[in-house]
C-alpha cells in the first residue's frame, strides 16, 4: 500500500506524522511499521515548510501491533522516519475482532466494519449529538444489533419515530411490539402506571402545590401506603382530612387539584400498573410511545419502568420477592436530559441513577440519548462507559463530556464539530482501542421533498353580494 506519511517524532504511545497524502483525515487508521494507530488530531506547522507550503502534521495515537493475529500493546515508541500507510481492511478486521461482535457502521474511509463488543452492554452507553446529527438512526442501528443477539430491549420513545426506523431495519431477526402512553391506537395496548408507585414529590410536577398542600398530600399518601389506590381514593381521603391538622381552604384547594390531575392522568394512572415482566422477552424490542404525553407523565413513565426493572432483576438474581424479571435487558431512554437533568427533582432521575450505578450487577444496560449533554447529571453520564459522539459544537456540551468521561481525550472533544451527519466517534468499554470513527449505516426512510414554504393563498370571491373564501 502506498506511503501516506513519515514519522517525525514519537514519545510513548503517541507519534507525529508528516502527512504526504490528501486522503489522511481525522479518524484514519494507519499502519506505521507494523504498529497501528488512529489520527487523533491534525495541524499545520507554521515553523516548517516544504517549498511555499506549511507541513501538515497528524498526531497519531498508537494502540498496538498485530502479533499472531492479536493486538498487543507496545512497550516503546515508534522509531522516527518510519513510513505510514493506511491499514488494510484485513488488518482492521483483526484489530477490531471481538468475541460478541456487533456493528453499527463502517470504519471511517474504509469498507471494514467497525466492530463493538456487545458483552459490555451492561456498562452503559451514551449517544450524544446535536439536533439533526443522526442520533436516532444511530440508536436504531444499535438497538437492532442487540435485539438480533436476543437481548430484550425496552425503549421509551418521546418522538414516535422508532417504530418506522426499526421496521426498516428488521429483516425477521427480532420482534417489535409497542405500547402507547395516554392516547389510544387500534390494536395497541396502553401503558398504565400504578399510582402507589409514585413518590409524594412527583405530584408537584403535575399540579403546582403550596407548602401546606404538599403537607396535606403527604398525609393522604401516608394513609394509603401499603395498598394500591387510585386518584378517586386520594380525593376521598382528602375529604376526610382532619380540620385540626389541615386548614379547610387548603383541603378544598387540594381537592380541586386532585380532580384536575384525575382528568389529566386519565388512562395513565390506574390501581394496577402494566406488568413490566410481560414486556421483556428475548429477541423483542418493546417501544413505549410517549410522544403524546405531557412531560410530567413521561417522567412518571420513566420512573415507574426504571423502578420495576431494577427491583425485578434484584429479586430474580437474589431469588427473593414475588415480582421477578427473568431476563437481562437493555433500557433505552430518549431525550435523557429531561429525565436525568442535574437540577431535576423528580424521582425519575433517582431511579435512572440507581440503574446507572447498580444495573450492571443485575444485567441491566442503560442507553441515554441526548442533544443536550450539559444538562444531564454528571454522575449518571460518568457511569456510561461507552460514548457514541456525533456532531457537537456547543462549548458547554463539550466541556461536560470532557469532565464526565475518563476515556475521552481533548483531541476527540475538539474533533466533534468536524463530524458530518451520520458520522460518529466511539470510545470506551465496547472497544479494545482508544477510539474509532464510524460512518453509521443508513436507514432508507422516505423524506417529503416538498418545500417547507409551499403555501397557497386562499382564493376569495363574491357571490350574491357576500364574500367567501
Amino acid at each position: 500500500m502506498d506511503q501516506v506519511g513519515l514519522v517525525t517524532a514519537s514519545a510513548g504511545s503517541v507519534c507525529e506524522v508528516m502527512v504526504q497524502s490528501e486522503s489522511v483525515e481525522l479518524g484514519s487508521i494507519l499502519d506505521i511499521g507494523g504498529h497501528y494507530g488512529i489520527v487523533a488530531e491534525m495541524r499545520y506547522d507554521p515553523d516548517m515548510k516544504i517549498g511555499s507550503k506549511h507541513r501538515l502534521i497528524a498526531t497519531v495515537q498508537i494502540f498496538g501491533r498485530l502479533e499472531g493475529g492479536a493486538l498487543r500493546s507496545i512497550k516503546k515508541p515508534v522509531k522516527p522516519n518510519e513510513r505510514a500507510r493506511f491499514a488494510g481492511e484485513t488488518d482492521l478486521e483483526k484489530i477490531l475482532a471481538v468475541s460478541e461482535r456487533i456493528s453499527i457502521g463502517d470504519v471511517h474511509g474504509t469498507k471494514a466494519r467497525a466492530c463493538l463488543n456487545a458483552a459490555e452492554y451492561d456498562r452503559h452507553t451514551a449517544i450524544l449529538a446535536s439536533t439533526g446529527a443522526g442520533k436516532s438512526y444511530t440508536a436504531a442501528n444499535l438497538i437492532k444489533e442487540f435485539a438480533e443477539k436476543g437481548l430484550p430491549v425496552l425503549l421509551v420513545d418521546t418522538h414516535g419515530e422508532y417504530m418506522s426506523l426499526l421496521g426498516k431495519l428488521n429483516e425477521g431477526g427480532f420482534d417489535i411490539s409497542m405500547l402507547t402512553v395516554k392516547y389510544e391506537k387500534a390494536g395497541v395496548d396502553r401503558l398504565t402506571i400504578s399510582l402507589s408507585d409514585l413518590e409524594g414529590r412527583d405530584f408537584h410536577h403535575f399540579i403546582n402545590l403550596t407548602e401546606p398542600q404538599e403537607m396535606a398530600l403527604s398525609l393522604i399518601v401516608d394513609k394509603l401506603t401499603g395498598r394500591e389506590y387510585t386518584l378517586s381514593d386520594m380525593k376521598e381521603e382528602c375529604q376526610r382530612l382532619d380540620a385540626d391538622s389541615v386548614h379547610e381552604a387548603t383541603q378544598q384547594a387540594l381537592g380541586r387539584k386532585l380532580a384536575r390531575l384525575e382528568r389529566m392522568g386519565k388512562g395513565v394512572f390506574e390501581r394496577h400498573g402494566t406488568e413490566i415482566n410481560d414486556l421483556v422477552e428475548p429477541g423483542r424490542v418493546t417501544i413505549i410511545d410517549a410522544s403524546m404525553a405531557s412531560q410530567g407523565i413521561r417522567r412518571s413513565v420513566i420512573s415507574y419502568i426504571a423502578k420495576k426493572l431494577l427491583s425485578g432483576r434484584i429479586n430474580k438474581v437474589n431469588e427473593m420477592g414475588d415480582h421477578k424479571l427473568d431476563y437481562p435487558l437493555l433500557f433505552v431512554v430518549e431525550e435523557a436530559h429531561n429525565f436525568a437533568g442535574g437540577s431535576l427533582s423528580h424521582s425519575c432521575k433517582g431511579q435512572l441513577a440507581r440503574i446507572a450505578s447498580e444495573g450492571r450487577k443485575f444485567g441491566i444496560g442503560l442507553v441515554v440519548i441526548s442533544q443536550k449533554p450539559s444538562k444531564i447529571d454528571e454522575d449518571i453520564l460518568s457511569q456510561c462507559n461507552t460514548g457514541i459522539y456525533m456532531h457537537i459544537t456547543n462549548p458547554k456540551d463539550k466541556d461536560h463530556i470532557r469532565k464526565s468521561f475518563e476515556a475521552i481525550s481533548d483531541e476527540i472533544v475538539r474533533g466533534l464539530d468536524t463530524l458530518d451527519v451520520g458520522e460518529c466517534i466511539i470510545a470506551g468499554a465496547m472497544l479494545d482501542i482508544p477510539f474509532i470513527m464510524c460512518a453509521v449505516d443508513r436507514i432508507d426512510i422516505a423524506r417529503d421533498a416538498r418545500s417547507k414554504f409551499d403555501f397557497k393563498r386562499p382564493v376569495s370571491g363574491k357571490r350574491a353580494g357576500f364574500g367567501y373564501v
